[in-house]
């Protein structure tokens, strides 16, 4: 009888038995009815909260009343997050290898900085780029003003059409850098209580966080909008759960600001995706990064794929005594074993020489001052019916194998995935 740990799954190829805890969890889950959520309508909700699904129902939004950002505070993990909402100063696809390097240099120094051991309490950074529905506001807009249909009638109607279509059809990006700031961490609970305590003492804390940021921003070639507000965040969580939503809570700025509406209102969770009452979500991870050396914007056909997605890179600087010592040990057990080879006779493989020449420039970068961090990325994608998400997949999977990256569906996971991969909230797995 074959053993049930050497059956691979069906969409990842490792052994069961890896997957025997997420699945023991993922039916315990479907027992309890976690896997659905419904909103209801008559219950009240505590005012600044999230109408989202699963844990992150718990997220409060704070005013700042002097940058007028709106905080999403995380009562249970004690954390407080800044969203950002910044644009690139030039187009970073378009620019030369040199100043591609330069740019990522940039960001490389800005994410540095929080690495240092004197704790400034940042536990981790996020970028969200994402693909949205085009509402074409603007350009409606000016048409409404400029255009004559005196001038040529066939050619008024011509555009007129053609902008009511692109309003739907055609895709922008957005980007955002998010910053969380965890008030449990050595060091900032001395600072917040001086701040005044509790989370308005957390509030001043982090704002200091926010204008260093804020400053590093036009090293990495970014150009800073805005801090988004209360309402911001409320649009940002109702056009993830439902892209189709952009374009007209863009024409109707009044609408849609509430945060206790602005998630789904329904949601059914499966293994490898989850349905809302607007289609289907789906998060994929990124398991293999690119295995040769490659240029700064290796990501961008990920990044601008002509499909509806997101893309997450989640960072969490790991202080520079811990990461060293961490490094150290590495090469140690890499010799240790290079050593003990070489006395069985075996042969020192390729990949073995560049695991540990890899580590090698890991040491003698901490120690030349650079800083590490644990980082993850996620993809999340959508579709008005299965067919479609299958279609958004592959599309996704195929930008990222040209950028030299491996996608995988996360099991088991999805609607929590989904508010790390989706939305600029500071949320990791």
């Amino acid at each position: 009888m074959v053993s049930v740990a050497l059956v691979p799954t069906w969409f990842t190829g490792r052994p069961m038995i890896l997957w025997a805890p997420l699945l023991g969890q993922w039916f315990t889950r479907m027992a309890r009815g976690q896997t659905k959520y419904r909103v209801r309508p008559l219950a009240p909700r505590p005012a600044g909260t999230l109408g989202l699904p699963g844990d992150a129902a718990r997220l409060r939004v704070l005013v700042d009343d002097k940058t007028g950002a709106g905080l999403l505070h995380d009562p249970r993990s004690r954390t407080l997050t800044a969203i950002a909402r910044v644009e690139p100063l030039d187009s970073f696809a378009l620019a030369e290898g040199t100043q591609q390097d330069v740019v990522a240099g940039g960001w490389g120094s800005l994410l540095s900085s929080f690495c240092a051991d004197t704790s400034n309490g940042v536990s981790r950074v996020g970028v969200v780029l994402r693909a949205v529905s085009d509402g074409g506001e603007e350009i409606n807009n000016w048409f409404q003003e400029q255009g004559n249909p005196d001038m040529s009638p066939a050619a008024y109607e011509a555009y007129r059409d053609y902008i009511s279509v692109s309003r739907t059809d055609s895709i922008r990006h957005e980007a955002f850098v998010t910053i969380t700031l965890n008030m449990k961490s050595h060091g900032v609970a001395a600072l917040i209580r001086e701040a005044g305590g509790g989370v308005a003492g957390g509030a001043e804390v982090l704002r200091t966080r926010m204008e260093f940021v804020r400053g590093q921003f036009t090293e990495a070639a970014l150009r800073f909008n805005s801090w988004a507000g209360s309402d911001d965040v409320a649009v940002l969580a109702r056009t993830a759960y439902d892209p189709d939503a952009q374009p007209e809570l863009e024409s109707h700025p009044e609408v849609g600001r509430s945060l206790a509406g602005a998630g789904p209102m329904a949601l059914d969770e499966s293994f490898t995706y989850f349905r809302t009452e607007a289609g289907y979500q789906r998060v994929l991870l990124v398991v293999e990064w690119p295995r040769k050396p490659t240029t700064a914007g290796f990501l961008q056909h990920l990044v601008v794929a002509q499909v509806r997605h997101t893309f997450a890179l989640i960072c969490e600087p790991i202080p520079t005594r811990k990461a060293m010592s961490q490094a150290r040990r590495a090469s140690t057990s890499a010799e240790t074993s290079r050593q003990w080879e070489n006395k069985s006779g075996a042969v020192d493989s390729v990949e073995r020489k560049r695991e540990r020449s890899a580590l090698a420039q890991e040491e003698s970068a901490l120690e030349s001052g650079h800083g590490a961090l644990n980082f993850a990325g996620m993809v999340s994608v959508s579709g008005n019916t299965l067919d479609e998400l299958r279609v958004a997949t592959e599309q996704v999977r195929t930008a990222a194998s040209r950028s030299g990256c491996e996608l995988r569906i996360i099991g088991g996971e999805q609607a929590s995935a989904f508010i790390a991969a989706a939305l600029p909230f500071g949320r990791g797995l």
